[in-house]
Formats: C-alpha cells, sequence, structure tokens
C-alpha cells in the first residue's frame, strides 16, 4: 500500500473511512471521512486531498471546539498520528501554523508538506492550516 497515491477507504454505516487522527498534546482523536462535504464536516474530519503514502495528505475539519477549533492551541514540535484502516501508524511533527486566505486552494494543496490541517477562522475568510512533516 505504501506509495499509491489512494487507499481504500472502509464504508462503515454508509459512510467512507480513511482512518483516524489524533493529537495527544489537544487532547484530539478524530475519524477521517474518505472525502469532504458539507455533511461528513459536521460530523468529523474529513481527507480534502493526497495521501500519507505520497506525504501530500491534507485534512480538513470544522473549527468547533470540540474539534479543528482547537488546532489554534498546537505549537512546533507537537505530535500528530493518522491512523489507517488497516492499523498503519504514520507520525508527523508540527513545524508551522500559518492562516492562509480562504481562497488559497492551489498554496494548500501543492505545499511541500506532508501533511496539512486546516479549519476556517472564526468569520471563515481564513484557513487556519497545521503543517507537519513525516518523523
Amino acid at each position: 500500500m505504501p506509495g499509491n497515491a489512494e487507499f481504500e477507504a472502509v464504508v462503515i454505516d454508509g459512510c467512507p473511512y480513511d482512518g483516524y487522527l489524533t493529537v495527544p498534546v489537544i487532547e484530539l482523536e478524530m475519524a477521517v471521512f474518505d472525502t469532504w462535504n458539507d455533511d461528513y464536516l459536521r460530523r468529523s474530519a474529513c481527507r480534502y486531498y493526497g495521501s500519507p503514502y505520497t506525504d501530500d495528505l491534507v485534512i480538513a475539519g470544522h473549527n468547533y471546539k470540540s474539534g479543528f477549533g482547537k488546532l489554534k492551541k498546537l505549537a512546533p514540535g507537537d505530535e500528530v498520528f493518522f491512523t489507517d484502516m488497516n492499523g498503519k501508524v504514520t507520525r508527523y511533527v508540527v513545524e508551522v501554523i500559518e492562516v492562509l486566505d480562504g481562497t488559497a486552494v492551489e498554496e494548500m494543496i501543492t505545499s511541500d508538506w506532508d501533511l496539512s490541517l486546516y479549519t476556517c477562522t472564526y468569520g471563515g475568510k481564513s484557513r487556519l492550516t497545521v503543517r507537519c512533516r513525516k518523523d
């Protein structure tokens, strides 16, 4: 499986999941849907682009207090883990936290970062973005 851009989602109760995200320092653990849409984003995090196997994974989530709203508390050096549906764990380390314009889609998906986590800022015009490297 490593080296493939895509990985197989597992369908549970009619919804496709890629795995789950764990961020110990902010006590965050969230399922990651295989695709994003408004319904899925209301419930959990969603894969927006890429894969952990091609080092270009982008995961989006709403800024709810119980979810990606906690991302603003992260700092460089914090650990982030993505566990796929086969149990393979990929460890990342936070390197940069930045705010991107809400229309900066190309900048989000064509970056050199192994993992990007993002959520809307309050007001929705910008994206709080956490950039990570594989460890």
